[in-house]
């Protein structure tokens, strides 16, 4: 299996159409589109996702060890909730940045690596600080 990530603005999107229109001709594509996400993590319909004994609440915006509440901030608990969405996926820190702060990553900095760091950090004292991986040289993924 290969995998092809395209980024089209707005204002490409028929140039986008056409080129999924001569690949799906040539071979079998899936499309997905990772712009809506951090939208979906927004839901107000109840929403739970659950890796072992972790349990992200999207709609109370709370993560649960156990029952117990490990207090997350806002960029924290969405930079998570990106992540378990798509566990196994590995995104780059301007993917994770894009999605979840919905603007453009402008400059190389260490935002989304302190964060990756708090939250590990939070997790740690539970025993669950393993669930986000680093992929050296390409980002960070939630373990399956």
């Amino acid at each position: 299996m290969h995998i092809l990530i395209l980024e089209a603005a707005e204002s490409d999107e028929t140039i986008l159409e056409d080129v999924l229109v001569l690949l799906s001709d040539r071979m079998s594509i899936q499309v997905v589109d990772l712009s809506h996400d951090t939208k979906k993590c927004n839901s107000p319909e109840p929403q739970v996702l659950t890796f072992s004994d972790l349990e992200i609440h999207v709609r109370e915006q709370a993560v649960y060890k156990a029952g117990v509440l490990i207090p997350m901030s806002h960029y924290e608990f969405f930079t998570l909730c990106y992540l378990a969405k798509h566990p196994g996926w590995v995104f780059s820190k301007q993917q994770i940045y894009e999605a979840v702060w919905q603007e453009a990553y402008a400059v190389e900095d260490k935002t989304i690596t302190v964060h990756i760091s708090n939250i590990r950090a939070k997790l740690r004292p539970s025993g669950t600080d393993s669930y986000i991986q680093t992929v050296w040289g390409i980002g960070f993924k939630l373990a399956e």
